[in-house]
């Protein structure tokens, strides 16, 4: 097993969307309706209550973050408190946000999820900058993703309830093609979940379920197991002054006896990842 520390040992119940800003770490509590931020390496942990249920933030190029809460996008600013609802999103009953990411244009693009996660009432979305909200796709059971490949070409998306990742050719324009499977997991007793793409255009997932995270090289093919000492590993970002360590977020929900679950961990991943990209509002 890689050397695992501990960023933060806070027991998340389900922790997500571990987010690097430069110089700071976010990840939310999406159950507990809390986002967190710590500077690096060592600043104390610091917490924002918002108003819902909290699936995923993203930077803004203006200063602080953009949040997905249950059915609407929030402007939030840990430092001074802020919490801003700007938008609201017309989403089916029983379902909710999840998680979301910035492309390389700068829009921000965020999925939702049947909340029982049985049906597919899902859609993805693409925010611009003017808060015009697209919807790309439906069909969803449970959003998860995205992230792109370096040249922005690429668009990997999950649908974690139905164990698949699939890549989309895109374009700046927010033009979305037909998708393909790039990673199925049917075979499997975990579920695909967070993920992040390396300077190298390989693409790590996180495996709810499955105490590991797994590489993938640009063709799909398994290039790395990672096994992490807790059994629902969430989401995983690049971080630090070279953006050479690791950070996974995790979740207690359901039951995981590991101790250190829910908690934000850290480890070498020997790759390293690309800047995150800010949301142009």
């Amino acid at each position: 097993m890689t050397d695992v520390t501990v960023f933060s040992d806070i027991p998340c119940e389900l922790g997500e969307s571990a987010l690097w800003d430069g110089s700071r770490l976010y990840w939310v509590d999406i159950l507990d309706r809390r986002i967190y931020a710590r500077d690096w390496p060592a600043g104390p942990v610091r917490s924002l209550p918002v108003p819902d249920l909290v699936g995923s933030v993203a930077l803004r190029a203006g200063g602080g973050l953009v949040a997905a809460l249950r059915d609407a996008l929030a402007f939030c600013d840990v430092d001074t408190g802020k919490v801003e609802v700007v938008r609201g999103i017309d989403t089916p009953s029983g379902t909710r946000l999840n998680d979301g990411a910035v492309d390389p244009a700068g829009a921000f693009w965020v999925g939702s999820m049947h909340m029982a996660e049985q049906k597919p009432l899902g859609s993805f979305y693409r925010v611009d900058a003017s808060l015009t909200v697209t919807r790309a796709f439906g069909g969803i059971v449970c959003s998860n993703g995205p992230a792109w490949s370096p040249d922005g070409a690429t668009m990997y998306h999950v649908d974690s309830t139905v164990r698949l990742i699939r890549a989309y050719p895109v374009s700046p324009s927010g033009w979305v093609g037909d998708g393909s499977v790039f990673v199925s997991d049917e075979d499997h007793d975990w579920f695909p979940d967070g993920l992040t793409v390396d300077a190298e255009g390989f693409l790590w997932n996180c495996k709810f379920g499955g105490s590991r995270i797994v590489r993938y090289a640009p063709d799909g093919s398994v290039d790395r197991v990672v096994p992490v000492p807790v059994a629902k590993p969430t989401r995983c970002a690049f971080v630090g002054p070279d953006l050479d360590v690791l950070a996974v977020t995790s979740a207690r929900v359901g039951g995981d006896p590991a101790p250190l679950a829910g908690q934000v961990l850290l480890l070498d991943p020997g790759a390293r990842g690309l800047p995150t990209p800010r949301f142009g509002a």
